[in-house]
């Protein structure tokens, strides 16, 4: 019989990620009409320089594939009627194309940080951060 505790523990960690990844997503659904890879765009535009990246370097950010992900920037293009990125061309090459994130779009990440950041609060204890804290190190 084998020790089936660190797959135990592998199956636990996986079902508190996803428990937390659904209820972030449904309070970002709820609030703004957005979902967890929208923010996830929005939060890496937001880091970057320039407020910008190219669409090519947000796929592994993100975790969509290129066509799924440029489908999102369409979406984040007409966002409730309103623009929060905007995808430009790379005057140097053609083929290669950039996404900016445009000031509503800072705005609503910010937002977004706050409201997520409460609500982590109250979901995840100082044990929690604790033992995460130490997985990842």
């Amino acid at each position: 019989m084998y020790d089936n505790e660190l797959f135990d523990t592998w199956l636990k960690l996986t079902k508190y990620h996803n428990r937390l990844l659904k209820a972030i997503d449904y309070t970002l659904q709820d609030h703004f009409q957005l979902g967890i890879n929208e923010f996830y765009l929005l939060y890496f535009l937001a880091q970057s320089e320039n407020k910008k990246m190219k669409l090519l370097d947000l796929v592994p950010k993100v975790g969509l594939s290129h066509s799924a992900l440029s489908r999102l920037v369409t979406r984040l293009e007409k966002h409730r009627g309103e623009s929060l990125v905007q995808r430009q061309t790379d005057e140097n090459d053609k083929r290669s194309v950039y996404v900016l994130l445009l000031k509503k779009g800072q705005l609503q990440v910010e937002e977004m940080l706050i409201l997520l950041n409460n609500s982590l609060q109250t979901q995840i204890s100082i044990k929690d951060i604790h033992d995460i804290k130490r997985l990842i190190e």
